[in-house]
């Protein structure tokens, strides 16, 4: 293994154009070592945690209308950071229900995006955030949807030879509500180790009247990728988010899922709860009491 640690993102640029397909890029590393270990001890590895543009954290546009956030930020900092907990306190929640506090510490959002799994918590979130991603392909910088940019399990619609630099989020306004919901087959409800059997980010905005402006509900574990709950979102749109409102959105909710069985549950299990995991959430936005799990930003 040829390993090198990358100071500036031209660095990270020259490497890439350098070394081909056969590089690999070395961001937190979590899910990378499991995965890809044999990868990693026979090719040239460039490590991305000392680029200091990828730790960006700032606001940005019109009055501070975009959180900026490098894909080199970790679920740490998106615990402890107060400009992420203000602008997007969603991935602040994430962060709560993210693993161990040693993986937190090095576990980057680019590198939850670059790993494209099903169960991402962190891709589920920046969904809901309606996250634009920036890129550094050979053809030169990119600016995309996240849902354009994560096509699949592990897939990225980006061609060889790129790196994720940043993430572009709606900076949200004073009175939104946002929660996020993972369901995991463990004793302990809240068990931080467990990956996602079910999960579900939630965004509300309400006007004056308590009518809902803004919803986005985004699945998580059960499609391939994240997928946005387009028939519970439209139930919430201009209703006030009662009990009603509530149970009916989160039974529509399971029209969007289109799960698969495996080690941690079958697919009709994922379908099944996907209701109790969206009121959960909604519950939990709204300041309402709820389970174990639920997180309300």
């Amino acid at each position: 293994m040829r390993y090198r640690v990358a100071r500036s993102l031209a660095e990270v640029r020259e490497a890439l154009a350098a070394g081909g397909e056969g590089l690999t890029l070395l961001a937190g590393g979590t899910d990378l070592m499991v995965r890809a270990r044999s990868r990693v001890a026979a090719g040239p590895v460039l490590d991305l945690a000392a680029v200091p543009e990828l730790r960006r954290i700032a606001l940005d546009g019109p009055a501070g209308a975009e959180a900026v956030l490098g894909a080199g930020v970790t679920y740490a900092d998106c615990l402890a950071d107060p400009l992420i907990r203000r602008a997007a306190p969603l991935l602040a929640r994430v962060a709560e229900r993210f693993a161990s506090p040693p993986i937190r510490a090095v576990a980057t959002l680019g590198g939850n995006v670059a790993n494209a799994s099903p169960a991402g918590d962190g891709v589920a979130a920046l969904w809901a955030l309606d996250a634009q991603v920036e890129a550094l392909t050979p053809a030169g910088a990119v600016t995309r949807p996240i849902a354009e940019v994560v096509q699949g399990p592990g897939r990225l619609g980006l061609p060889p030879g790129s790196v994720l630099t940043a993430f572009r989020v709606p900076a949200a306004p004073a009175g939104e509500a946002s929660a996020f919901y993972k369901l995991v087959n463990r004793a302990w409800p809240e068990h931080p180790m467990a990956i996602s059997v079910a999960s579900v980010a939630v965004r509300l905005r309400c006007d004056a009247a308590g009518r809902v402006t803004l919803a986005r509900i985004v699945l998580g574990a059960v499609a391939p990728v994240p997928v946005r709950a387009a028939a519970a979102e439209a139930r919430l749109l201009g209703a006030v988010p009662d009990g009603r409102a509530r149970a009916d959105a989160a039974r529509r909710a399971a029209e969007a899922a289109a799960p698969i069985g495996d080690l941690r549950a079958s697919a009709g299990y994922r379908r099944a709860v996907v209701p109790a995991v969206v009121t959960a959430a909604l519950d939990a936005a709204l300041g309402r009491p709820g389970p174990a799990g639920a997180a309300d930003g």
